[in-house]
């Protein structure tokens, strides 16, 4: 099925932005920014579950705004969310999407990983035939009330949430093209009043069906895409990279403040809207920071692009890792300082060793698949059909115009 919008008046501020902010040379068509994005997602979760199951004593709240930003560093699986609704907007922008072609690059993209961690989880745990099929389908709604038990199947619950707006992004797109934001804004209110109802009726309490559920991320996946319609249509590629520093500011006071009024245990019912408040923010901070980011120096600009790119086996491994460490006594010498010694464990001992497994997992059972993705995204033709969608490897990527590479490269992954 071909979703195409109605207008194509996008295509030139895409071909403007992609002129500015590609770098073919060393990035090999994609923006490096959005994998700098990524590590910084995946290195707020690492620090979250690191200060979390190496102090267990932690405090819910801190008047501390830097150990604030750690504790409730779960705020990084809201900020790979709105990432990718933003960069599969990006992609997408003013062209026609193949509906097949996308899932099928979206199941390469996350289940060659995914299965590698549910064969181990499976067979170093217990599970059932139920919780098995619900990983292996994108509704893994056990994941919650218990699921397949084990540090390998920790994060499959994001994995699902992630796949599930996969399933409705073309659609989104579609609809947002013919109708314009005000779709997507409609499509928050709806959530907004679900998650009320679910709430109100005690279906759910407003903490877990935010967190937890597309019910509430869909919001986050939305303001992605409407922050990727913003960003190419008003132009936002130009924006001052100084505007980075109130966005990143302001990214620190939601956390702090977060953190102040119960933290994540806390269900109070201004969590229904909290989504929201989060996603937005998020939003404003990806778009700063494409900006800011062309500034940092090559080395650091290569390196956490590289994490970046590595992120998805990084989410999925650094749990076991974790828990690895704990159970081997393998932590730093304490201190005294128990938070300070929890993230150091994270930083000198966790970290290497996740992004070590992370990259022989990312060239070895990943990259592979990536390979075989095929091109879903293209300009309609003089008979105003979809151009023929053909798989494009990524040795390919390198000799294509820079929309194409764009379009074709490794960045539509979480």
């Amino acid at each position: 099925m071909s979703l195409e919008p109605n207008y194509r008046h996008y295509t030139k501020r895409i071909s403007e932005f992609l002129a500015t902010t590609l770098s073919p040379s060393k990035n090999r068509g994609y923006i490096a920014e959005i994998d700098q994005l990524r590590a910084m997602a995946a290195m707020l979760v690492l620090l979250y579950h690191g200060v979390q199951l190496f102090n267990p004593n932690v405090g819910i709240t801190t008047t501390n705004p830097v150990l604030a930003i750690i504790v409730e560093g779960h705020s990084g699986v809201g900020l790979f969310i709105v990432l990718s609704g933003f960069i599969l907007t990006l992609g997408a922008l003013g062209n026609s999407v193949s509906y097949k072609p996308f899932l099928i690059a979206r199941i390469l993209r996350i289940y060659p990983m995914l299965l590698v961690c549910l064969v181990v989880a499976i067979n170093v745990g217990s599970s059932n035939l139920i919780n098995v099929l619900t990983t292996v389908l994108p509704f893994n709604g056990a994941a919650v009330t218990g699921g397949i038990p084990g540090s390998f199947s920790a994060m499959f619950w994001a994995v699902a949430v992630e796949f599930q707006c996969y399933l409705i992004f073309p659609f989104l797109l579609m609809f947002s093209n013919e109708r314009g934001s005000r779709f997507l804004f409609r499509v928050i209110a709806i959530a907004i009043c679900l998650r009320l109802l679910a709430t109100l009726t005690g279906d759910a309490n407003p903490r877990d069906i935010g967190h937890w559920t597309i019910v509430g991320r869909i919001d986050q996946f939305c303001l992605g895409i409407i922050a990727a319609r913003l960003y190419v249509g008003k132009g936002l590629q130009k924006i001052r990279p100084l505007w980075f520093l109130p966005a990143a500011l302001t990214v620190a006071a939601m956390l702090w403040l977060f953190n102040q009024a119960g933290g994540f245990p806390s269900v109070s019912r201004w969590k229904i809207v909290w989504p929201d408040v989060e996603g937005a923010v998020w939003a404003c901070f990806i778009v700063t920071y494409i900006s800011a980011g062309r500034l940092l120096p090559g080395a650091i600009s290569h390196l956490t692009s590289k994490l970046g790119e590595i992120s998805y086996s990084f989410y999925l491994i650094h749990f076991a890792v974790i828990n690895m460490v704990i159970k081997n006594s393998m932590a730093l010498p304490a201190t005294g300082h128990s938070n300070l010694d929890a993230i150091a464990t994270t930083l000198f001992i966790v970290f290497p060793i996740t992004a070590a497994i992370a990259l022989l997992t990312y060239h070895t059972i990943e990259l592979p698949f990536l390979r075989m993705r095929p091109k879903y995204v293209g300009a309609r033709d003089g008979d105003g059909e979809s151009e023929i969608l053909r798989p494009i490897p990524r040795s390919d990527v390198q000799g294509k115009s820079q929309s194409t590479r764009l379009l074709a490269s490794k960045q539509d992954h979480p």
